[in-house]
């Protein structure tokens, strides 16, 4: 099968229901002796037919697969499916499974991302939840795919989601659970906001979600919708939630001064220092808010000292993913941008000249 998908010009595969081995392997040597011949097989095609890497794992949340599957399997699935609506009949649950969804992909990150870049799975862009999940996925670091049915597409979300040519603006890390959130439980205690954050190049981003409305009914053995939590949630964010030491690369964004700050669902801009007062927001059921962090840094011109941090593009959840380049050149700065739309920087100074040097295409 993979080499004749190999053959059509297909690039990869999802392989689903891995976890199934565990239940099926008594009359086959037992688990050890079946996982091993599983995953030495899908090993050799993988490389044979799609580049060593090409697979999304799915359901594979057995430690079978985490010991013996992944010496070629780069992205593994953090949580449950997306479901579009509640298989138990709970009408409610079209809007608090989504948020179930996302705590575990958020939790589960803490463990998984460690050996398999976390994949949230895919998500409808018509679905009445569509804009929640799409920023979550927007800053979850993993691959962002969405499985519309043919004609059923929302092209003004998928925008705000991926570039013209496809690729996508991708944190550098993988999302994961804010200090002050890791042993609440935002999803049924009425008051805790899902805070995630992640790294760009050159800043840092913050998701807040509020994704209160169920919980596990000890009766019944599953989660099911309460209504009275489902309702607005106030709470905090700060420069300080955010990890920069997790990445060598970024942990020097860590010890600036002051932070531009950008409100992406409000399109507010905000400055902050480490002393500062946090950001207090109320966020709607099943809605959130992304905060990008960017440092703030000196230019020195011939006459004065301006404050200058590129914020990125605003048309795009993770507009702070679009900057690919800074430079900074005597007493200005060139940044490099990839995508199209409004590009945001602050300066404490009006710019003498803004000027747009090259377009590139491939």
């Amino acid at each position: 099968m993979h080499s004749y998908l190999s053959s059509a010009g297909i690039t990869g595969v999802k392989v689903d229901v891995i976890q199934l081995l565990e239940v099926i392997c008594e009359e086959y040597g037992g688990r050890v002796e079946l996982a091993n011949a599983y995953y030495k097989g899908l090993t050799e095609s993988l490389i044979r037919n799609f580049n060593g890497t090409g697979m999304i794992s799915s359901m594979q949340q057995c430690n079978d697969f985490f010991f013996l599957g992944t010496w070629q399997t780069s992205f593994g699935r953090t949580g449950d499916d997306f479901w579009f609506h509640d298989p138990n009949g709970d009408p409610m649950g079209a809007y608090w499974l989504q948020g179930l969804h996302m705590i575990h992909c958020a939790y589960n990150s803490l463990w998984m991302g460690q050996m398999i870049l976390p994949d949230w799975d895919m998500f409808q862009s018509d679905h009445c939840c569509a804009k929640f999940h799409a920023g979550s996925r927007a800053i979850c670091g993993g691959p962002i795919y969405v499985s519309d049915s043919v004609g059923h597409h929302d092209f003004h979300l998928i925008k705000q989601l991926v570039f013209p040519d496809g690729t996508i603006p991708k944190c550098i890390h993988f999302a994961l659970p804010t200090r002050d959130c890791m042993f609440k439980n935002p999803l049924f205690d009425g008051e805790t906001i899902l805070k995630i954050w992640n790294l760009n190049k050159f800043g840092g981003v913050l998701g807040a979600f509020n994704c209160q409305g169920a919980g596990w009914d000890i009766k019944e053995h599953r989660f099911k919708g309460y209504s009275h939590l489902y309702k607005p949630v106030s709470g905090e964010v700060h420069v300080k939630d955010m990890e920069w030491g997790q990445k060598q690369e970024t942990s020097a964004m860590g010890e600036a001064e002051e932070y531009a700050v950008y409100l992406n669902q409000s399109d507010e801009l905000v400055l902050m220092s480490p002393e500062s007062d946090a950001i207090c927001i109320t966020v709607q059921p099943s809605s959130f808010e992304i905060f990008s962090f960017v440092p703030i840094r000196r230019i020195n011109g011939n006459d004065n000292v301006v404050k200058f941090a590129p914020i990125g593009l605003t048309n795009m959840f993770n507009g702070g993913g679009a900057i690919c380049g800074v430079e900074w050149v005597g007493g200005g700065v060139r940044v490099t941008v990839k995508g199209g739309g409004r590009l945001l920087a602050y300066s404490s100074g009006k710019p003498r000249v803004v000027t747009v040097t090259e377009l590139l295409r491939k």
